[in-house]
């Protein structure tokens, strides 16, 4: 059974919340922090956990947006600078300067603008702040009141056209809406987006509370998404995509394009049908990648009374890669406490941690998706309120080295506390404490039936929240074939290791 259950997990509050995901962030960088960008109640930027890319080269010399005082750094001169496009920069003086934006700036032209750490753009609940028809990258600003008013107009805060770069790096954007999708950012078909040190608070918009892309690559790295929320029923509190690659490659295409997230945290963001943290939708051979992050807190509504899938998240129709990433208290209102999953060909999950996830009216208390491929992983406490109160949805299960605890069915027949199906696999341990064993309907033929004797959620070391067993617990040194690094980055004996996502030191 869960030792200490009595310690809320939500005590990890921002502070020390940890960040992930993308696929080739090639491993762990140091922990260092950002300073601040301007007035803001957190102190730090998100932690850098992922290898993040290197920014776009800036031209030597640089365009100035006013003449060292704040009365010249007006919205006429920053439109005027961003005209001609190139590196601008801010002359504003020492201290922070908001400047109103009454209607939107186009960018035509390539152009960097960086406000260390100065300046905020304001739409005034208005207008949306930039259209970018070109190319641009965004550098230590804040953006916030934007808004994108139209009916089906997506990006309130800046919005890329069809084939636009976005480069968006230590930037925050906060209370920026759209009526269409992306309710901070968004980019057109055939686009390039890619998100580094950056924080997402309270962004509201009918598809991808904060962000949207459509038929393009999506790269998130140590980026943090807070409170995020769609309007109208809509789904993915903070993102929402539709494909990874412009149609007009993809007979050509036999890769496919790639959504990677890496680094990075959702927290209580809101959506209703699908993903309560983000529905990212793409095409075969299109890729997903989820990697050191931590999901936690979101809920996810029924629509209209219908159905609600992913109270963490909705990942679907592509080849999709979930590692080293902790999935906590996510709600959903039908099936898929943490995650739904509609794999082609299939979903590989290891190194990860799904704890206390929960699904109202339905199915799958953490997972809910077939063609799972999951190795060294821990599901403890989710509930599902039907069966399968860890995983439901098919029999086209591979299951190794996991852990199975307290997790539970409310239907009432104490079926399928566990697993809704059998799949197959090895090394896999099963206990339910109020059964004082495994309970019904076995995971894989032949389960591990023992008490792992393991521990809540908390800091552990490594990017994301972990559970650690204790010294005596049956689940240690009963694995092979395990995956070489646990998930705190920790070496493993891969031919006899710990069961679940960590290793004991």
């Amino acid at each position: 059974m869960l030792k200490n259950m009595n310690v809320p997990f939500h005590a990890l509050s921002i502070g020390i919340l940890f960040l992930l995901g993308c696929l080739g962030c090639s491993g762990n960088s140091d922990n260092t922090t950002r300073t601040t960008i301007t007035k803001d109640t957190v102190s730090t930027m998100p932690p850098r956990i992922c290898d993040e890319p290197l920014p776009w080269t800036t031209q030597t010399t640089s365009i100035l947006v006013g003449d060292g005082t704040q009365a010249s750094c007006t919205e006429d001169a920053l439109r005027k600078a961003v005209a001609g496009g190139g590196y601008i920069r801010f002359h504003c003086g020492v201290d922070d300067l908001t400047i109103s934006i009454p209607k939107e700036i186009e960018v035509n032209q390539e152009t960097i603008m960086d406000g260390e750490g100065h300046v905020t753009l304001d739409g005034g609940g208005i207008t949306r702040i930039f259209q970018v028809n070109s190319t641009l990258s965004i550098r230590n600003l804040r953006f916030q009141n934007g808004a994108a008013k139209g009916k089906d107009e997506n990006g309130g805060a800046v919005s890329g056209g069809w084939r636009s770069k976005l480069e968006v790096i230590g930037c925050i954007f906060e209370n920026n809406s759209a009526m269409g999708s992306g309710g901070a950012l968004s980019v057109g078909t055939g686009s390039e987006l890619t998100v580094v040190g950056s924080r997402f608070l309270y962004n509201k918009s009918g598809y991808g509370g904060a962000i949207y892309s459509l038929w393009s690559p999506l790269h998130i790295v140590n980026s943090e998404f807070t409170e995020n929320s769609t309007l109208n029923n809509g789904g993915g509190g903070a993102i929402g995509t539709d494909g990874a690659l412009d149609p007009a490659y993809r007979a050509e295409e036999t890769v496919g394009g790639v959504v990677e997230i890496c680094g990075s945290v959702f927290q209580r963001n809101q959506a209703s049908g699908a993903g309560g943290s983000a529905f990212i939708w793409v095409y075969p051979p299109d890729k997903i990648v989820i990697d050191r992050c931590t999901i936690q807190d979101n809920v996810l509504s029924k629509v209209d009374g219908g159905i609600a899938m992913g109270g963490g998240m909705r990942l679907s129709n592509g080849e999709i890669t979930i590692k080293a990433s902790s999935f906590l208290s996510n709600i959903a209102g039908t099936h898929g406490g943490a995650l739904s999953l509609d794999c082609e060909p299939n979903c590989t999950i290891t190194n990860s941690t799904f704890f206390n996830n929960q699904v109202l009216d339905g199915y799958g208390g953490a997972i809910f998706g077939n063609k799972l491929r999951v190795n060294n992983v821990t599901f403890a406490n989710n509930l599902a309120s039907g069966h399968g109160g860890a995983l439901f949805g098919g029999e086209d299960w591979i299951l190794q080295n996991s852990i199975f605890v307290d997790n539970k069915a409310g239907n009432p027949w104490g079926q399928a506390y566990s697993c809704a199906s059998t799949g197959t696999g090895n090394n896999v341990l099963q206990w339910v404490g109020e059964f004082k064993g495994a309970g019904s309907d076995s995971c894989i033929p032949g389960a591990f039936v023992a008490d792992p004797l393991i521990a809540s959620p908390a800091d552990n070391g490594g990017p994301t929240p972990t559970m650690l067993l204790s010294e005596s617990s049956p689940a240690l040194q009963k694995g092979t074939n395990c995956e070489p690094l646990d998930q705190r980055g920790n070496v493993r004996d891969t031919l006899a290791c710990d069961l679940g996502a960590v290793e004991l030191p």
